[in-house]
């Protein structure tokens, strides 16, 4: 059943080759970033109510991504909108400038933007152990981080032949391990998108209406570090996305 060393990937473990995701492939890099800078708005609303449950509405969204301020939401929400607008920018120059890696500098990179004054320290890995909301599951500590990166983003690149594949386990595996102070979903799914549209697939995103399902099985792969369960649910996801897409 399971397809990789437990330690590779800090437990996490999938039977690899196994799920279909339906992402479209538009065939080159330059041309799914200019689909992801399009939708960037949307994507954004969708990561920021789905991840970190921020109330901003669709509307505000758009209003702050333009770099104007809006009222009736707290200066904490607002910073992540803006924070992830502002990651999600440098995404796209990395793509374009062709220096966008499935690796940890990169992570690192991304977050000095989406973390930026939101999370502990901003851009570099966790110098503290740490724990997450509503699980049992203790994330590695922080001297093990490295090591973790290293081997873990090695395997990904190396091991996983589909790169939709690949960068749903980039998410999970990031997502996991907790690497920095906060921001790590966000990150994350900054990360797997990069992966998506450096092979020329279409950016994914987790639906706002999907948000309770989509916690409640993360929350039993940070436990047990299966992944089946949620890779199966991004399979799912991925569909219902772009069946609503062409609608």
């Amino acid at each position: 059943m399971i397809g990789n060393d437990f330690q590779d990937l800090n437990g996490m473990c999938w039977t690899i080759g196994t799920f279909d995701f339906d992402i479209p492939f538009i065939g080159t890099a330059e041309k799914a970033t200019y689909i992801f800078n399009q939708n960037l708005v949307d994507i954004t609303w969708n990561c920021m109510r789905t991840l970190e449950q921020n109330p901003s509405t669709l509307p505000q969204t758009r209003t702050i991504l333009n770099g104007k301020s809006v009222e009736g939401l707290d200066v904490s929400d607002l910073l992540q909108v803006k924070n992830y607008g502002d990651g999600a920018k440098a995404l796209i120059r990395l793509l374009r400038e062709n220096k966008f890696k499935v690796d940890i500098e990169t992570a690192c990179l991304l977050h000095r933007f989406v973390g930026f004054k939101d999370a502990l320290e901003w851009g570099t890995l966790r110098n503290l152990n740490t724990g997450i909301h509503d699980v049992e599951y203790v994330p590695p500590s922080f001297e093990n981080l490295p090591s973790l990166a290293k081997k873990g983003f090695e395997f990904l690149n190396t091991e996983v032949q589909d790169p939709k594949e690949r960068a749903i386990a980039v998410f999970l595996f990031m997502a996991r391990t907790q690497f920095f102070f906060d921001a790590n979903k966000r990150t994350a799914s900054l990360m797997m998108n990069g992966c998506l549209m450096l092979n020329g697939y279409w950016p994914i995103m987790v639906l706002n209406q999907e948000s309770v399902e989509f916690h409640q099985k993360l929350g039993r792969f940070y436990e047990t570090g299966n992944a089946d369960e949620m890779m199966a649910f991004f399979s799912q996801s991925v569909k219902k996305l772009y069946i609503q897409n062409k609608s």
